[in-house]
């Protein structure tokens, strides 16, 4: 399937050089030169565009306002904003991320860095959008259990297991942020997939491959991740625990600005924005506490 890009930028030469790359690139494109036009686009074109490519600097409504806008509708949640901007001090960095911006290009942008990070973004609105549909179509079973322990060994398994828990919480949506540690507690914990490799196999397209390849390794194929689950007085107690290193996870629970234009790295800081979590020993173990829906209290 075809993926719309919605390119927002008030310099006709920037939509005249970055055009071309993202059409020979294969993906649909629409383009807005200012802020009002692209809310227009964005009204008529919700349900096709998968990433906004966004730049900082416009006049009348700069691109941080058209983000904060984006964000604030519920029918725009999983579209991607990658903003393009040659503001990368610390402190505009931050704005940005408090707005919802979790991609960042800095102009004059790359064709491979660009081509590198609509990739990452569009694979990250896929998943979403997947998720949420599981999650309308789930049955909401586990709310008949009182307490239980799981131990999956795939994405696909720890998918399955996220939209379960998250269907039997308050707000099913954040819930499904779980999804992202249980993604980590296969990845990296259990195939242990380094950041470096990741950024690699990210880039190369070559992720699933290794994912893959390592599931069937017999260094990583009896390894699985423990979830145990425990409902206390309105609330789900969650603990994930895998089967590896650990890592340092201090790092990741904020957003850090040498990391910010990487094409991965982000989950586990969106998680900490969202949900009551804490890492236990070494990083291989992950407590959640989620509110409960009174249904299944």
């Amino acid at each position: 399937m075809t993926q719309t890009i919605l390119l927002v930028d008030d310099d006709a030469l920037c939509i005249k050089l970055i055009s071309p790359l993202l059409i020979n690139a294969g993906y649909s494109l629409l383009t807005a030169e200012n802020a009002k036009e692209a809310q227009l686009i964005l009204e008529q074109n919700n349900e096709q565009i998968a990433v906004v490519l966004l730049d900082w600097e416009m006049p009348e409504m700069n691109g941080i306002q058209l983000l904060r806008w984006i964000r604030e509708q519920p029918k725009f949640e999983t579209i991607q904003v990658i903003m393009q901007t040659g503001m990368d001090q610390p402190e505009n960095i931050k704005e940005g991320i408090d707005a919802g911006a979790y991609y960042y290009l800095t102009k004059p942008i790359k064709r491979e860095v660009l081509l590198s990070t609509i990739h990452a973004a569009i694979q990250d609105h896929e998943h979403q959008k997947e998720l949420l549909t599981k999650l309308k179509q789930a049955e909401n079973s586990f709310r008949l259990l009182d307490e239980a322990v799981f131990h999956f060994h795939n994405m696909a398994e720890g998918e399955f297991l996220a939209v379960r828990i998250a269907n039997i919480c308050a707000i099913p949506e954040e819930a499904m942020y779980v999804s992202e540690l249980l993604a980590n507690a296969v990845e990296h914990g259990n195939l242990g997939i380094t950041y470096e490799e990741k950024t690699n196999l990210i880039e190369s397209g070559k992720l699933q491959d290794e994912i893959e390849i390592r599931l069937k390794n017999p260094q990583y194929k009896n390894r699985r991740v423990r979830v145990s689950m425990k409902k206390e007085e309105g609330t789900i107690h969650l603990v994930i625990e895998d089967e590896g290193d650990g890592f340092e996870f201090e790092k990741f629970l904020q957003f850090d600005d040498s990391r910010i234009f990487d094409n991965h790295g982000r989950g586990i800081a969106i998680v900490n924005s969202y949900l009551n979590m804490q890492y236990l020993d070494k990083g291989n173990k992950v407590m959640v506490k989620l509110a409960l829906k009174e249904s299944a209290i």
